[in-house]
């Protein structure tokens, strides 16, 4: 049976993998802006699409705010952090809003549920971090 929340991972997921495929385009368009005024006016378009549309798909309900909301205890946000921090998306940025977002839904009000979720979360980095920190991975 499906997760209630899998809706937003799925929308977390689709929503990086768009951000990924606009900041590609950046790159693309970087390396000819310089050849016409046509190339450099499709750079450019391409940064104010990204920057236009970063913080609608950066986090559910906009990145913008979303750490205050966590905080202040909005149900739809603290359930979209656990679901971020879960995925942990890859994208421009995501690194630091992952850790952003831990920092603020440990002090956030969850539902017991949502806290087994964030230490699995907890436990997982925690894992990760030594597994790197130890020298050839072993």
């Amino acid at each position: 049976m499906p997760h209630p929340s899998d809706h937003l991972k799925l929308l977390i997921q689709s929503n990086a993998e768009e951000i990924t495929r606009l900041h590609s385009r950046v790159h693309e368009t970087f390396a000819q802006r310089d050849r016409s005024p046509d190339k450099r006016h499709e750079w450019e378009r391409a940064c104010e699409i990204l920057h236009s549309r970063y913080n609608e798909l950066a986090f559910p309900g906009g990145f913008e705010g979303a750490l205050d909301r966590i905080v202040a205890g909005d149900p739809e946000s603290m359930e979209a952090a656990i679901c971020f921090l879960e995925l942990r998306p890859y994208f421009f940025r995501s690194g630091y809003m992952f850790e952003s977002i831990l920092r603020k839904t440990k002090r956030a009000p969850l539902s017991q549920e949502q806290v087994v979720r964030l230490q699995h979360v907890i436990q997982a980095l925690a894992a990760w971090r030594s597994k790197r920190a130890t020298p050839n991975g072993a």
